[in-house]
This record gives C-alpha cells, structure tokens and sequence, in this order.
C-alpha cells in the first residue's frame, strides 16, 4: 500500500497538487515506507514541497540511510562533510557514500570513483583509496599580482571533476542576477549569463570535496565559504566589470557584512575549454586577461592587507565568441556562518 501511495504522491506533485500529493507523502513515512521517508526529508531540506524543517528533514534522511536508503546515505554523506554539526567529518560521510553505492545509488557510485580517482566497483576498496590529505593540497600557485593577490592554480582538479560539476548543473540552470540598490537582487543586462546554486541540498560530495581543495587554496576554513555556484555563458553573454566584496557605505551591503563577514576572496574553477574562444576573466586595472584549460583554477583577493575593499579588484566575465563557458565560483567570508554547531543537528545527524 506505501508503495501505491508514494508513486501517487509523486504523480500528484507532477501536476501540481502539492497538498494533495503531501498528505498522501506523509501517511506513507508514518507506516515506515522508506522511499517517501528519504523524499520528505530532501523536501523539508529544501523547503520545496513541505514546509521548511533543516532538523525533520535531516532525522527522516538518517532514519532511512540507517534502513539502507542509497539516496538517503548519499545525502547523509554531503551534510556529515559539510561539516553543519560544527565539525566536518570525512570517515563518516565517505562510509555514508560506500554505503549508498553499495545499494545501487549511481550519484554514490560515479562519485566515490572520482574521490579515489580510479574505476571499478570494489566499493570498499575505492573507499579504502580515498586520500583526503591529497584533495586538501593544491598544486602550487603562480602569481599573476602580487598586489592585489592574484593567482592561478593550473590543473587544480581533473576533467572528469569538471565534466561531473557541468552534468550535475546543466538542468538546473536559471538567469543569474545582480544586487540592484533599490529593487535587491534582479535580472539585469549587466550580467546576462545563467548560473545554479549549489544549496546544501543540491550539492553532492565532490562539490564539498572541491570545497576542501580550494579552502586550502585560499588560506579560510570550508565555513566561511558561501554557497558555490556554477555559471553557464552562452555566445555573447557577460558579466559586465564589477566588484565582488561588500561596500560598506552601502547600508544593504553592511547590513550583509553584518551578518556574514566581508566577502574578501574570490576562486573561480574553469569547468570547460573544448571549442571555447574568448571568455576570459578581465582585470581592467590590472592589465590582466585569464581563461584557465579545464581544470585550472583562479584565485583573488578582494580586499587590501589591511581588510580594505580593494577596487583594483574590479573585473569582468568576458563573453564568449565561439563555443560555451563554464565556471564554478566561489565567495570566501571573512568569518564563519552562522548556526554551525546546533547540538540538535548533531543529534539528528546521529540519528537520534
């Protein structure tokens, strides 16, 4: 009977009936029906679906990880390494993940081959080849500025990264937008490419695991990174020149460095290079004009030694002539987010 309620729901939710296809949802979670326990607890994760409830939904994913859920211990294995208890914990978030390909769960499978980097389903031991202490040491940089510090990291991640990132992105693309001083965030021709961003519960482990190698790069902790994001310009599309930290005399602006620290570093990861001419990111008032191979990684700072915005900082995506560009970006705060450390979410994260 669980099983004809949860193929209902999803079809109710297919045609919009979201009420309807919640209800019948949820009287299959309270007869134990795994499937719709794991879907519940992405929806309150999400807030897409059900009502909002980071602590639900993080109990109903364990719960069915604990019952064998591929899904739900791929799930388990992002939030465990993301470190939302307070502290990152990789052993158990890579069991988590071999469990989950254990099941048949292919995201577990595709990515536990590319954290140990090698093939085959010897699930146990492609865990037993992961080396977190690699992923957390990036190929050394070549400066492109010294001041401000500007630099690049040539093959920070494989091809087979990137290709995984693009695919994962590629559906779930939207027109990006700009911070508009009277309106907030909106479309703008200012900046007319596409971008995703990868919320807790849209990221997967390699994109944490990319996280680590970066915030090694950068010199700041994975928590004071905010959501990556990964952007898509099409022939002709652009991000025109522009700063990325906050400007304090902006009351909006130190309303947000209020709540999450200044935005002090930049890393952009370039995702692409098959077929792509131009694109590249412009300094104007450096003089300097980069487009990475696929794999490669740029790094800067946004801010002087002091903790200055720095506005030689100033750049632009340039658009592409030919081909397309991908890019996965991420803002680096000075200080960590806040609501790290709930003793509730870590009692949910154990199951409890």
């Amino acid at each position: 009977m669980s099983d004809v309620q949860y193929q209902t729901a999803m079809a109710l939710f297919g045609q919009g009936r979201q009420a309807e296809g919640a209800q019948l949802l949820g009287q299959a979670v309270q007869a134990g029906h795994v499937p719709s326990m794991t879907l519940l607890g992405h929806q309150r994760l999400s807030g897409n679906g059900a009502p909002l409830d980071t602590i639900g939904g993080i109990r109903l994913i364990a719960a069915a990880a604990d019952k064998g859920d591929g899904w739900a211990c791929t799930t388990m294995a992002v939030l465990l390494a993301a470190g939302i208890s307070g502290k990152s914990d990789w052993r158990r978030a890579i069991d988590y993940l071999r469990r989950g390909a254990e099941r048949g769960f292919p995201m577990a499978q595709v990515q536990l081959r590319l954290l140990a980097g090698r093939g085959g389903d010897d699930w146990k031991g492609l865990q037993r080849g992961i080396d977190m202490k690699a992923w957390r040491e990036p190929p050394k940089p070549v400066a492109l500025s010294r001041e401000p510090r500007v630099r690049i990291y040539e093959g920070f991640v494989s091809p087979a990264v990137c290709d995984w990132i693009v695919a994962h992105a590629r559906d779930s693309l939207r027109p990006a937008q700009v911070y508009d001083k009277a309106n907030g965030t909106a479309v703008s021709r200012a900046r007319t490419n596409s971008v995703v961003e990868l919320t807790l519960h849209d990221a997967d482990l390699m994109a944490q695991a990319v996280r680590e190698r970066l915030s090694a790069a950068v010199g700041l902790p994975v928590r004071n990174m905010e959501a990556p994001q990964v952007l898509h310009y099409a022939v002709g599309q652009q991000f025109v020149p522009h700063v990325d930290f906050f400007d304090p005399a902006l009351p909006s602006e130190a309303i947000e460095m209020g709540v999450g620290g200044q935005r002090v570093a930049t890393a952009l990861l370039y995702l692409n290079d098959e077929g792509l001419e131009g694109g590249e990111t412009d300094f104007p008032r450096l003089g300097i004009k980069y487009r990475g191979r696929k794999g490669d990684a740029l790094v800067f700072f946004n801010v002087d030694a002091a903790g200055q915005p720095d506005r030689r900082t100033l750049h632009a995506g340039l658009p592409p002539s030919a081909g397309e560009k991908w890019l996965l970006s991420q803002w680096f705060r000075d200080r960590g987010a806040p609501g790290f450390g709930d003793p509730k979410i870590l009692a949910a994260l154990n199951g409890r």
